[in-house]
């Protein structure tokens, strides 16, 4: 052993070796200072996540659609990971089953000498049932958009029902599937146009749903402002002599008008004045309508009005010396007045004429008074309007219109009274 510790050599391969051991020892000693000294953290932010699960028959919840990554380790291996992006961030639901569970999110393609976080590191999911269902759509229209005194008459929906997919859950709490219709300030006209499909819960809260279509067409009936009212025939005018108007009457029973609300709103019923002077017969004739004031426009412009009368006796013309032995007279006495649409609960009394009865003569021809007898005449008033106390009602006659007729009394007075 001395022999070697004296041999030259031998101390300077061990001298070598030593050297060697400490070249190492302090080169590893300067790689891991200057490892150390590149470390780098970064936070990658919106990282999409990505969601395993049966999607034709599950639905999930509780998943956020982005978290962010925190990285940390060589500075060389961050910045790749932050530009080449070909990490994957994920959770996989396909082992689970129905209902809440709290999962890890899960990250992937990250080098193993960088320390991931995830935030947040765990959720809390909700795996349900996927199911499909019909809706009615009702449209959805802010009418404040319409111009003055105008309204929306109608709406229809094009189709009227949309397929409507998502969790059971989410299903069941709809409350409302409403089509948006959309427009500017003063809308005057029908109108169609596509609008969007929305489906709310009973608070207004939008739902996370699969909806289809999305979109359905919409007609939106814009009209101004209307209100349909009765008629009412009002005799205007004196008739011509000997003509009786016993009653006027129109198979029109309503007219709509069309004009400012606060206009139309006032209006009850719509009058139409009927100028009696021009009547002779009976039969129908058309009267034109005149527009209120305000009122913009008619449903109708004219109604026809169908008229009870009772014309004018036909008077033989002049005659002369030589023919006036030709015209005679008849007379007919006590010829009783009929009482004719009291209603049962009342009952009347004449006053005047005494029992209700009067002279009628008759003048005309010879030929045309053989013609007549007392059962050719009927003498009435029309009590249907009468109230209860006296009451003075004009006396019609109907009979035989060959001859002029003479009558004791035009009216009578009647006391009502309840029976």
């Amino acid at each position: 052993m001395d022999k070697m510790m004296d041999n030259p050599w031998f101390l300077r391969i061990i001298a070598l070796v030593l050297a060697i051991m400490l070249f190492v020892s302090v080169k590893s000693d300067i790689e891991n200072t200057n490892m150390n000294a590149s470390v780098k953290s970064v936070e990658l932010r919106d990282v999409p996540v990505e969601v395993y699960y049966d999607d034709d028959s599950l639905v999930v919840s509780g998943v956020p659609k982005t978290v962010s990554v925190n990285i940390e380790g060589p500075s060389t291996l961050v910045s790749s990971a932050k530009v080449m992006k070909d990490y994957k961030v994920f959770v996989d639901l396909r082992k689970l089953t129905i209902g809440e569970h709290k999962v890890a999110i899960s990250t992937e393609n990250f080098s193993d000498k960088l320390k991931v976080r995830t935030d947040p590191v765990y959720v809390n999911v909700v795996i349900e049932e996927r199911i499909s269902q019909e809706f009615r759509v009702d449209p959805d229209m802010n009418e404040s958009l319409l111009a003055e005194n105008h309204i929306v008459k109608s709406y229809e929906v094009e189709p009227k029902v949309v397929t409507i997919t998502g969790a059971k859950s989410v299903i069941k709490s709809i409350g409302y599937v409403k089509a948006t219709i959309e427009g500017e300030q003063g809308i005057n006209k029908s109108f169609e146009q596509e609008a969007r499909v929305r489906v709310l819960d009973k608070d207004l809260n939008k739902l996370d749903v699969s909806i289809e279509p999305k979109t359905v067409q919409v007609r939106v009936k814009v009209e101004e402002y209307s209100k349909e009212v009765p008629i009412s025939l009002m005799e205007k005018g004196t008739p011509k002599p000997g003509v009786t108007i016993n009653k006027l009457s129109t198979n029109v029973q309503n007219i709509r008008l069309y004009g400012p609300r606060a206009l139309l709103d006032k209006i009850e019923k719509f009058i139409v004045d009927v100028d009696v002077s021009k009547i002779e017969d009976a039969g129908d004739f058309d009267v034109k309508l005149t527009v209120p004031d305000g009122v913009t426009k008619m449903s109708l412009d004219k109604i026809k009005v169908v008229g009870d009368v009772t014309p004018a006796p036909i008077t033989e013309p002049p005659v002369d010396e030589a023919t006036v032995s030709d015209v005679s007279e008849k007379s007919f006495d006590r010829v009783a007045v009929e009482v004719r649409g009291l209603p049962d609960q009342l009952e009347s009394t004449f006053q005047t004429p005494t029992d209700g009865v009067i002279s009628v003569t008759a003048k005309g021809t010879p030929e045309a008074l053989d013609k007549i007898t007392s059962s050719n005449i009927a003498l009435y008033v029309e009590a249907q309007n009468a109230e209860i106390g006296e009451n003075l009602l004009p006396i019609k006659m109907d009979a035989p219109s060959t001859v002029v007729w003479e009558m004791s009394a035009s009216e009578v007075k009647l006391t009502v009274k309840e029976v």
